[in-house]
């Protein structure tokens, strides 16, 4: 039997997780191919760009690739003496928190290991060039690469989001001067900002811990002033509770507003059973998956519209290091956390103005000599900085999802184009389809999302070749 060929278009975290899952559930062997440019598959852009100074915000124990496993990349850590050597990820009651890169080497790991030999008998392999587009034939998928054009059964689109979106009018030649910091990945900009510049930060939200993070790491002793629209900081960790029932015989919410004050009793509930509001939140974050396809899609939209950045700061927490560090930097007077709204960035001399109203009224002129953008990646699929996805959009091959938050699929991960129709070969997996499950950015939801669309690709394939049984995918 000739071997199916995939392609996968990305290879951070989610296209390496794909390929991992599609090699263990494929009834039969497939020739698995992932265009990612970067030197390694796996570690992409959270786990590739970062320095020897940023920590992952959770547990290892949290970081699962395979939900029957959990503690997979723990072992994994020890066994290769990185837990040992990094006495400082340790905590008091035991959780490691290990640095970033250290599970970017993980997933390069277990996709090469998976190479080396898995139960379908799948190929593998790491092709270092980027995807420009994808064309449709009668039946096949034609990839078009910086190594020419390449036939495949299926493809399916593991890609990141862009960095963040720059959305603020430049004056008076603002966009000259040096130190303007639009993607905020770029470690040779930020260890070129002089050590006491006055550093303005455009967001609050974990990127700009990281940031914070490494200009110290630095040496920097400027000011730092980070601004967001309601100045919420990440929440630090407590302990973690996997049994706390969130719905229990309870009705789910069918509305944005019935969500918000169902969490807060939930919240107090946990409160009077000695726990804490984390394990609320973490249970909402387990059940998201089922929870969020049900609600209506208005309700869905007002939840992204009103809630998210509340959420952003509960689900999205810090490592205990990390929060000491910016308790410690709001303490001396060094680092300050503020709300308002920017609305423009001039230029006065030598550094930047930036006008900007703080919230309740009024409004200000901020003198700096570094701006870093740190407001999130741009989930826009119609301003991607990717060749591919903007080729797939303006064929509408490929269209927005409903929110806005990524690509238009189904509940397999196949694409969907501007008509609603799904694509029988190109489907998406982890954060580029995440309007389907809710939450697809941290590494559990990626990777379950990355199974479910291997799972049912798998299972296509199975079908279209009169097989009707998976091999098993225990860990």
């Amino acid at each position: 039997m000739t071997a199916v060929r995939i392609a996968i278009v990305g290879g951070g975290f989610t296209g390496a997780a794909l390929a991992v899952h599609l090699a263990r559930v494929s009834a039969q062997p497939l020739a698995i191919d992932i265009f990612e440019p970067r030197e390694t598959v796996g570690a992409g852009l959270a786990y590739g760009s970062c320095g020897i100074e940023h920590r992952i915000n959770v547990p290892s124990d949290c970081m699962i690739v395979f939900a029957e496993d959990p503690q997979h990349f723990s072992r994994w850590l020890r066994r290769s003496g990185i837990w040992a050597a990094d006495p400082q990820g340790l905590t008091p009651d035991g959780d490691h928190y290990p640095r970033r890169h250290a599970f970017g080497a993980y997933m390069a790991d277990l996709v090469k290991e998976t190479a080396a030999g898995n139960a379908s008998g799948s190929v593998l392999r790491h092709r270092r060039v980027a995807v420009a587009d994808v064309r449709e034939k009668p039946r096949s998928l034609e990839v078009l690469s910086d190594d020419g054009t390449d036939t495949y059964d299926h493809v399916v689109l593991c890609a990141s989001h862009g960095t963040p979106a720059f959305r603020w009018p430049l004056s008076a030649g603002a966009a000259d001067l040096p130190h303007l910091i639009r993607n905020p990945w770029r470690q040779d900009q930020l260890a070129a900002v002089p050590r006491r510049a006055a550093v303005f930060i455009l967001g609050t939200g974990l990127t700009m811990a990281d940031v914070v993070v490494t200009l110290r790491s630095h040496g920097h002793l400027g000011p730092i002033c980070a601004v967001s629209r309601h100045g919420l900081l990440p929440m630090p960790h407590a302990a973690f509770d996997d049994d706390f029932d969130l719905f229990g015989a309870a009705d789910r919410p069918g509305t944005a507003l019935a969500l918000l004050r169902f969490m807060r009793r939930r919240a107090r509930d946990a409160q009077r059973q000695g726990l804490t509001w984390h394990v609320a939140i973490d249970a909402l974050r387990r059940q998201l998956a089922a929870y969020w396809p049900a609600l209506p899609m208005a309700e869905r939209a007002k939840i992204v519209r009103k809630l998210r950045a509340y959420w952003d700061v509960h689900r999205f927490r810090m490592a205990p290091q990390v929060a000491r560090h910016m308790e410690q930097g709001r303490r001396e007077g060094w680092l300050h956390i503020l709300a308002g709204r920017i609305e423009s960035i001039g230029r006065d001399g030598d550094r930047f103005a930036v006008h900007w109203i703080p919230r309740g009224g009024g409004s200000r002129i901020s003198a700096a000599d570094t701006i870093v953008n740190c407001t999130g990646p741009d989930s826009d699929i119609s301003r991607s900085e990717l060749a591919v996805v903007r080729a797939l959009v303006e064929r509408a091959c490929i269209g927005p999802d409903p929110l806005r938050i990524g690509i238009d699929v189904d509940a397999e991960g196949r694409v969907l184009d501007r008509n609603g129709r799904s694509h029988a070969r190109l489907r998406a997996a982890g954060p580029l389809a995440r309007s389907i499950v809710g939450e697809a950015t941290g590494v559990p939801e990626a990777s379950q999302h990355a199974r479910i669309v291997a799972t049912a690709l798998a299972s296509a394939i199975a079908r279209r070749n009169g097989l009707h049984a998976l091999p098993g995918d225990a860990a």
